[in-house]
C-alpha cells in the first residue's frame, strides 16, 4: 500500500479548489491499487472562507496561513507541520489542476529508479493544447539566465521583446526519461527527496520554483524523470494570471537574482 500526501496552496480560489478536490476523490475512488492519501491546503486567502467540501476517499486539512505566503513558502508552512517524510509520494501543487482519472492506478504502479527524487507527470492544458513537462530538459545556460534577470529588471525590454519575438514553447513529445526541470504547477517528490534535501526551503514569493528543486536535486545527485502516463489536466493560471505585469517582472527578477547568486 502507497501512503501518499498533497501539499497544495490556495489564494482566491475556492470553485478550482473544489474541482480539484473532487477530481482527487474520483481518481482515488478509481485507483486499482490500495492508498492512504491525506490532502493538506495552504489557504493564503485573508480574509479565508471556510471548505465544506467533504472527501470520501480521503482525509482533509485546510489550514489559513494568515497572510499570502506565496506558493512554496505556504508549502514549507505546511511541511513544517506535517513531515513529508511519512509518505512514499508527496504532491506539491496548485489548485488550477485537475487529476486523470487513471493518477494514482498509474502512480502507485510506476517502478522509479531507486534514485528518483521527483517525477514529472504529464500536464496537459487544453487550451494551449500541449503538455507543459518537460519544464526543460537541459540545465540552463549562465548566459541565458543572465539575459532573462536583464529583461525583468527592464520590463519595457521584455515587453519589446514580447511583440519582435514570436517563442512558442516546443510541443514535440517526447518519451519518458531524465530531464533537468518539471513544470512547478504539480510537483510528485518521493520519499528520497526528503530524505536527502529536507522540507522545502525556497525564500522567494513566487516564480523560480521549478530551478530551484532542480539545482537542489543536482547537489544531492537525485534524478528527475519525466513520465507522461502519469496524467494531470491544466486548467489555468487562476492565482497567478492576474498579477500585474510590473508586478510579474519584479517577482522574476527577485526569483533569478537569488537563484543566480545561490546555484551559478
Amino acid at each position: 500500500m502507497k501512503h501518499i500526501a498533497i501539499y497544495c496552496v490556495n489564494y482566491h480560489s475556492y470553485d478550482s479548489l473544489e474541482k480539484y478536490l473532487l477530481s482527487i476523490d474520483r481518481a482515488a475512488q478509481k485507483s486499482q491499487e490500495p492508498l492512504t492519501l491525506s490532502v493538506f491546503v495552504a489557504d493564503n486567502t485573508v480574509p479565508c472562507v471556510p471548505v465544506s467540501y467533504e472527501p470520501q476517499h480521503f482525509s482533509l486539512r485546510v489550514l489559513p496561513t494568515g497572510e499570502n505566503k506565496g506558493y512554496f513558502g505556504a508549502v514549507h508552512y505546511l511541511m513544517r507541520l506535517m513531515s513529508p517524510l511519512e509518505y512514499d509520494y508527496c504532491i506539491v501543487s496548485n489548485v488550477d489542476v485537475l487529476l486523470d482519472s487513471t493518477f494514482f492506478t498509474n502512480l502507485c504502479t510506476w517502478k522509479p529508479d531507486e534514485t528518483v527524487g521527483w517525477i514529472a507527470p504529464e500536464i496537459y492544458s487544453k487550451s494551449l493544447g500541449f503538455d507543459f513537462n518537460p519544464q526543460a530538459v537541459v540545465r540552463y545556460s549562465l548566459t541565458k539566465m543572465r539575459i532573462l534577470r536583464l529583461l525583468f529588471k527592464y520590463p519595457w525590454m521584455l515587453r519589446m521583446k514580447q511583440k519582435l519575438l514570436h517563442v512558442y514553447k516546443n510541443i514535440e513529445s517526447i518519451p519518458s526519461g531524465p530531464i533537468y526541470a518539471g513544470h512547478g504547477s504539480f510537483i510528485i517528490l518521493t520519499k528520497l527527496y526528503f530524505s536527502q534535501c529536507g522540507i522545502i526551503n525556497y525564500p522567494i514569493f513566487l516564480y523560480g520554483e521549478e530551478i530551484y528543486l532542480a539545482e537542489t536535486c543536482r547537489q544531492h545527485h537525485i534524478q528527475i524523470i519525466y513520465e507522461p502516463k502519469i496524467k494531470v489536466i491544466d486548467i489555468g493560471r487562476v492565482s497567478t494570471g492576474n498579477i500585474p505585469f510590473r508586478q510579474y517582472c519584479k517577482y522574476n527578477f527577485q526569483a533569478i537574482s537569488h537563484i543566480l547568486n545561490t546555484y551559478y
